[in-house]
């Protein structure tokens, strides 16, 4: 489900380019993930690696495209693929060097929060109903919970997750 919603909000026109370039990162972990769990490979390293670099990198990037949607990096494609690299690599050398997933854990929960206030701010019901879903999601997840019980908190995790992207895409960023 999250592959399908965030390959449709990456390839969709009506979104910034670095709104969609975040999109495409969740959308290569999820992918990743559904090949890794579904028996198709063993390796768990590829959908760890990328799932790492879409938390620090896409969240924070998805935050900045619902804060700031008149910068150039939020419009431009080279500039956004630049940022989200920068995003990228120092997010990676941070977890990487620390053997901690604390940064992580932060870039998405405070990421999304600054999506929920942006999109209050902007009087955007559904962004900020989609941002605080994605938030229970999140904390789902950290906490090892899972309200439904035939779900794991994962499960929760990617569902909430393409829901609030699905939410986010109707108007987050559009021109």
């Amino acid at each position: 489900m999250l592959f399908v919603v965030t390959a449709y909000v990456a390839l969709s026109s009506t979104q910034s380019p670095l709104f969609r370039v975040a999109a495409g990162l969740f959308s290569a972990a999820a992918l990743l993930g559904a090949l890794r769990f579904s028996g198709v490979y063993a390796v768990e390293a590829p959908h760890r690696l990328i799932s790492m670099i879409a938390g620090v990198a896409a969240f924070p990037a998805m935050a900045i495209s619902a804060w700031f949607t008149q910068w150039r990096v939020i419009r431009e494609w080279r500039a956004s693929i630049l940022m989200i690299s920068v995003l990228a690599i120092l997010g990676a050398l941070i977890v990487m060097s620390t053997g901690s997933r604390l940064y992580l854990d932060a870039c998405a929960v405070l990421s999304v929060s600054g999506v929920a206030y942006a999109c209050s701010s902007q009087s955007f019901r559904l962004g900020v109903i989609s941002a605080v879903i994605m938030l229970v999601g999140l904390l789902c997840f950290a906490a090892k919970i899972s309200p439904v019980t035939a779900l794991q908190p994962a499960d929760i995790l990617h569902l909430a997750l393409a829901a609030g992207w699905l939410g986010l895409s109707r108007r987050l960023v559009k021109d």
